[in-house]
């Protein structure tokens, strides 16, 4: 098992890490749940059509369907702006761009379903992240960008010395590609304010804190 990386330097532990499968995979149980007659594979060959229209989707735009979904967890960083209306109204937007209406309703439920699977991932993800909000899209990406390395798995995040704290596993041959994103992810936490998102800057005090002139003033 690889050790635990914090602050890029490795640690023994036997802390469970989080991992994330990719997307369509963990997808599929909501598919199941809300479209069960494309998730089933018939036999019949006519009965498989939506599920062969569902996975062309997805063989065919699905790095348009996960920056769909990268866009909407921008936009919408807060937890609470994650409600199932406002992923089914962004999936249909984004369909929408799409000609044909196979294509159009098949994207709609491909980034539907994908984003409801991502989003109770990060809800997931956010249990093991111990700094205020305005950190948590940040640990998202982070974690975003390192799913796809061997042996990859997210431990936590906090705050320490004002900056953001990563804590994670890899494999040896992914250690640079972790490193490189958890740097983006630091230098990202040191211009932007814990707590809230907005632009922010270090602030020195008896607790170092990254905040937003807004944030700093109700410190003080």
């Amino acid at each position: 098992m690889p050790d635990r990386i914090v602050g890029g330097q490795s640690v023994r532990d036997r802390q469970k890490p989080l991992r994330m499968e990719p997307i369509q995979a963990i997808a599929e149980p909501l598919l199941k749940e809300l479209y069960p007659g494309i998730w089933k594979r018939a036999e019949a060959d006519l009965d498989q059509i939506p599920r062969l229209f569902y996975e062309g989707v997805w063989r065919e735009h699905a790095d348009e369907i996960m920056a769909d979904i990268y866009a909407f967890a921008d936009f919408h960083p807060v937890d609470e702006q994650r409600t199932d209306g406002a992923i089914k109204a962004w999936s249909q937007e984004c369909a929408a761009e799409l000609e044909g209406d196979y294509d159009q309703e098949y994207y709609r439920i491909a980034v539907q379903v994908g984003l409801l699977a991502y989003v109770n991932h990060m809800r997931e993800l956010r249990t093991k992240v111990n700094c205020d909000i305005g950190w948590h899209r940040i640990a998202e990406r982070f974690n975003d960008a390192c799913s796809s390395v061997v042996g990859y798995g997210f431990i936590s995040a906090g705050e320490k010395w004002g900056m953001l704290s990563l804590s994670y596993r890899c494999d040896p041959a992914g250690v640079e590609t972790c490193r490189a994103a958890e740097r983006v992810a630091v230098e990202a936490s040191q211009r932007t304010c814990e707590l809230c998102g907005r632009p922010g800057e270090l602030r020195p005090g008896g607790w170092r804190k990254t905040l937003c002139d807004l944030h700093a003033a109700g410190r003080e």
